[in-house]
């Protein structure tokens, strides 16, 4: 499952994508602007709606590492914090 989809966002605006993932599988979350100079954050949720982990860092990119627990829906929310992009967002585990 990599491409999970893709948009355009300026600051302050967010995209969600939800996303099955397998319990003990270790899973790369990349968010990939098409220009630089700008800051995207990414969020992940689980189904209960917990912050189990996210990148806010002044990056353009955005990179998370999740291992869920158990296979489940999860919340995959892209949010610019600077500037104005298209963007890409791919999960591989």
């Amino acid at each position: 499952m990599p491409l999970v989809g893709s948009g355009t966002l300026s600051r302050g605006q967010n995209h969600q994508y939800s996303v099955f993932l397998k319990g003990n599988v270790t899973y790369a979350v990349y968010v990939r602007p098409d220009r630089s100079g700008v800051d995207f954050d990414l969020q992940i949720y689980d189904q209960n709606n917990n912050l189990v982990q996210w990148d806010e860092a002044p990056d353009s990119d955005a990179l998370c590492y999740v291992t869920p627990r158990w296979n489940g829906p999860f919340q995959l929310v892209v949010i610019a914090a600077r500037g104005s992009s298209s963007y890409r967002i791919l999960v591989e585990p």
